[in-house]
């Protein structure tokens, strides 16, 4: 099966500095066996669903010299134990412990000899918690695709059926289709010379995506042309900087019917709060608003077989506006203008381009961007990606043992090294922080902001919402009239709650203030 464009361009443009994989890290309680997980069980559980995804034990066969895309073929040597690895925090197993061996589990390549996974199992968090680090390359998966993967590896409930004997894997889905010889060298050959020909037609399309969004008359404010520099828009090294936070859904959905605005744009919000108070914190807030890149589904909920079928907008964050409420409410008039752009261009506009250049090529000009240092002197593009994906709506377990939050860790490069992505998960948003070590000492300082951001955005939410009713109530404290429910049931209608500002332990059990 050939990589698409895009899932090649993941690939082409990986280095040592910029690994181009993505984790999820995943909190279970496992307090009720001491903090202890059956690998081998759970290593049985996971054969017996892999051929639910076939891609995990496919690896990539390179065209030569890289002029046409790789393809997926069955990894004949597959070896389940040679993509699980376990390891143990070092005390006292807070958040902090956990997100530095986060960091290092990042911070190596995954290996192309092999299908393109690992699985860790992390032990030693305190309060009898264990960690799943699920670490996989880009060109496999995209964001949508990875949550739906949870609800394979995890249970809906706590105790499953008995699993079955694993069935066979069917082979790639185009037999025969790998070139091999001269064929493969015919094939590179064509891809070559067809590269100007396919460059050209895409800038075309292009071209005429732009004149169709500029129809919209809403252009100039989905495509700031004059995104400001800022400490994430430079050359990055290879050390990583990763926090994690998170919130409560209903919080956010009360904000977003409170102000008559998406999810997405309550999330972009706090997100661009907590941006304008860190920078300003030291003294590097730009006068124009920062940007976000905002990663969107190219298939609009339909379905998918993995790999990664995405566009994305540009967002302006309204962090020249100091008002949470008014900011949140400039946010979804640019998000509302960069979704109508978007849909003038085409969502296929990316994917499109992708396709154009021969993977060698699209490597030679990522090694040069790097090599040159051209994140400094070319103009930014955008201050800071956002992803935020729906994941499962209820609750997982493993081996009995519930879920309690999955944050990611996206990809960042020179000139886009900040990464904040979020995933919805039961009745909670789990947001990962990743960012460049000299751009992000410390990436809890801005995950914990935006949480305090939701605070500001609840208060303001308050204030605009309209009066509630009011009438006498009995003298009884409240539910005592009838506890079964009933007609004389004293009912109370919840405002907008806040947060607690005492966060002293996060809802992954963590203690916020350990260093």
């Amino acid at each position: 099966m050939k990589l698409s464009g895009l899932d090649s361009a993941f690939l082409a443009l990986e280095s040592q500095e910029w690994p181009a994989h993505v984790v999820c890290l995943t909190i279970v309680d496992a307090s009720d066996t001491g903090g202890r997980v059956d690998r081998a069980a759970f290593a049985r559980t996971l054969a017996a669903r892999l051929p639910r995804l076939p891609l995990l034990r496919r690896k990539l066969v390179r065209g030569p010299w890289g002029l046409a895309r790789p393809h997926w073929v069955e990894d004949p040597d597959f070896e389940l134990g040679n993509h699980l690895r376990r390891a143990t925090l070092a005390a006292p197993g807070g958040r902090r412990e956990l997100t530095a061996m986060a960091e290092e589990i990042y911070r190596h390549r995954l290996d192309r000899d092999r299908p393109l996974w690992e699985w860790w199992i992390v032990d030693g968090l305190e309060n009898g918690r264990v960690a799943h680090l699920w670490k996989v390359h880009h060109a496999c998966i995209d964001g949508r695709s990875g949550a739906a993967m949870q609800e394979i590896f995890f249970d809906a409930v706590p105790n499953p059926p008995a699993e079955q004997a694993p069935a066979p894997v069917p082979g790639p889905s185009e037999p025969g289709a790998v070139p091999e010889g001269w064929e493969a060298i015919r094939e590179g050959a064509l891809s070559l010379a067809g590269t100007p020909v396919r460059v050209g037609r895409q800038l075309g399309r292009l071209g005429q995506g732009v004149l169709q969004a500029a129809l919209t008359g809403r252009l100039s404010r989905a495509l700031p042309l004059n995104v400001p520099r800022t400490r994430f828009n430079a050359p990055i090294g290879p050390r990583r900087a990763y926090g994690f936070c998170s919130v409560s859904l209903s919080d956010v959905k009360l904000v977003k019917n409170a102000f008559g605005v998406k999810v997405n744009d309550v999330v972009l919000a706090m997100v661009a709060g907590a941006l304008r108070e860190h920078l300003d914190a030291l003294g590097e807030l730009p006068e124009r608003e920062l940007v976000a890149t905002v990663p969107v589904d190219a298939t609009h909920g339909g379905e998918r077989a993995g790999g990664n079928l995405i566009t994305g907008m540009l967002v302006g964050l309204a962090t020249d506006v100091t008002e949470p409420g008014e900011r949140l409410l400039c946010v979804h008039e640019n998000s509302d203008a960069a979704k109508a752009v978007q849909s003038a261009m085409g969502s296929e506009l990316l994917t499109g381009l992708a396709e154009a250049p021969p993977p060698a090529l699209l490597g030679a000009l990522g090694g040069l961007y790097r090599e040159a240092r051209l994140a400094s002197v070319l103009p930014a593009l955008c201050n800071v990606t956002v992803s935020n994906v729906p994941g499962p709506r209820r609750p997982l377990y493993a081996h009995g043992q519930r879920v309690e939050a999955f944050h990611s860790m996206g990809i960042i490069a020179d000139g886009f090294g900040l990464f904040i992505g979020g995933m919805s998960y039961d009745d909670r948003i789990d947001i990962g922080v990743l960012a460049d070590r000299d751009a992000l000492p410390d990436p809890f300082a801005l995950a914990d902001a935006i949480v305090e951001q939701l605070n500001h955005l609840l208060k303001a939410a308050d204030e605009v919402a309209p009066p509630r009713p009011t009438r006498d109530l009995p003298p009884e404290p409240y539910g005592a009239a009838d506890p079964e429910g009933g007609a004389g049931a004293v009912s109370k209608v919840p405002g907008p709650r806040r947060v607690e500002e005492d966060r002293a332990v996060d809802a992954a059990g963590f203690e916020a203030g350990r260093a």
